[in-house]
């Protein structure tokens, strides 16, 4: 009977050993299924973030793209303005080199700013004075008449002198004669009928050599001219429209 009990007792002991070995199993499983599912919420986290940064990305690069499709679209209409207004250019050079073609010490050119109608000082003014001598005419004469078929042009009127010092004239200086010419020029071209708030001056005196003396001093008739810069009519200067490619 005793042996019996025993026998029995030992069972049950093996059967508690059993069941705890197989909780601890279990235990053992749960806790590597939990790791593994965190371990996978990790990399979907990672993948949730990582497709987030790569939208990110693509939105940048298609604003990048839109960005510089807009900018060449810009840069390639300014160039065809650009060429436009060359063109324009141009063309009023030819016009103008054919109306002066035979006026004396007057010349046609193209810079920068524009086209200028460059007449010498000996062919509008006697050394040191102002008043217009009657050879004026011949180059003035055109210059209204071109400016009355060409009502939308305004025009510059610029005075150049060389470096020579104002000793005996009533100026105070060349700046002040330079300006006076271009003045006188200007007074002309109202008698022709050319309304003044198409006109503005400028005196520049001997800043805009356009053969540098040996000395400041020095008397170089080249420099002394007046120059009319026919002011660019379009929408945009030339300038400006460089301007806007730098942007």
């Amino acid at each position: 009977m005793l042996k019996w009990t025993t026998v029995v007792a030992l069972g049950v002991c093996l059967v508690g050993l059993t069941g705890c070995t197989g909780m601890q199993e279990l235990r053992k499983e749960n806790a590597s299924l939990q790791n593994t599912l965190k371990a996978q919420k990790a990399v979907e986290d990672g993948l949730r973030a990582q497709n987030l940064t790569l939208q990110t990305q693509n939105k940048d690069l298609q604003d990048k793209l839109g960005a510089e499709q807009t900018g060449s679209k810009k840069a390639a209409g300014l160039l065809d303005a650009l060429k436009a207004e060359q063109d324009k250019l141009r063309r009023q050079n030819e016009e103008l080199k054919t109306i002066f073609k035979n006026i004396p010490d007057t010349a046609i050119e193209g810079r920068a700013e524009g086209n200028f109608i460059v007449t010498e000082n000996e062919l509008l003014f006697d050394p040191g004075q102002i008043e217009l001598k009657p050879s004026a005419a011949a180059a003035l004469d055109k210059v209204a008449g071109y400016l009355q078929s060409h009502q939308d042009l305004h025009i510059r009127i610029d005075g150049h002198t060389d470096g020579v010092p104002i000793k005996e004239s009533k100026w105070e200086d060349n700046y002040h004669l330079s300006s006076m010419r271009a003045h006188a020029v200007m007074k002309f071209l109202i008698g022709k009928g050319i309304k003044a708030d198409r006109m503005f001056i400028a005196g520049f005196g001997p800043n805009k050599a356009r053969v540098q003396p040996k000395e400041p001093t020095e008397a170089v008739s080249a420099n002394r001219r007046v120059e009319i810069l026919l002011v660019p009519t379009g929408v945009r200067s030339i300038s400006q429209i460089l301007e806007g490619l730098k942007d």
